[in-house]
């Protein structure tokens, strides 16, 4: 009789673990963050901006080159102001990469807050107490990938 109660008490004992087991499973929610960042209308318009920025840049170097190769042959016998030249054009170049650069961070900034934001608020109405990346996750989780690009793109116009 001892035995039978034994055997009954650790069936419960296991019975219970594996509910609470289960339920800390629905509690765990995955997001496809790289999807996310293809997908969101806004990180794909930063994307685009960097890159024009980015040739502007290549752009303005190459026009640099030239007056400076331009300066060396009008001014040959004059290097003092060939070299006056090359520094007033890398500072500007400095100053215009410095400028693209801050510029990029925070818009990434604003980008990571929004997405974080979102993740937080899709993760709070299905009551997920954990998100972790889709691609560490090989069986269950919800995912909420969806539905915070649904609200992340909300209001924005489609990108390409």
């Amino acid at each position: 009789m001892r035995r039978i109660l034994t055997i009954v008490l650790s069936v419960l004992v296991i019975g219970l673990g594996s509910l609470r087991a289960a339920q800390a499973a629905d509690t765990i929610g995955t997001i496809d963050y790289e999807k996310l960042i293809r997908s969101y209308n806004k990180a794909q318009m930063f994307n685009d901006d960097m890159k024009a920025k980015e040739a502007d840049l290549e752009k303005m170097q190459a026009e640099f080159v030239k007056q400076i190769r331009e300066a060396k042959t009008k001014q040959p016998n004059n290097p003092v102001a060939v070299d006056q030249l090359q520094k007033s054009l890398e500072d500007k170049l400095a100053a215009k990469v410095n400028e693209y650069r801050d510029t990029q961070a925070a818009k990434a900034k604003s980008l990571e807050t929004a997405m974080t934001t979102t993740i937080e608020e899709v993760a709070r109405s299905k009551n997920l107490s954990v998100i972790i990346a889709k691609q560490s996750v090989f069986v269950g989780g919800t995912d909420i990938t969806n539905e915070v690009l649904s609200k992340l793109n909300a209001g924005t116009p489609d990108v390409k």
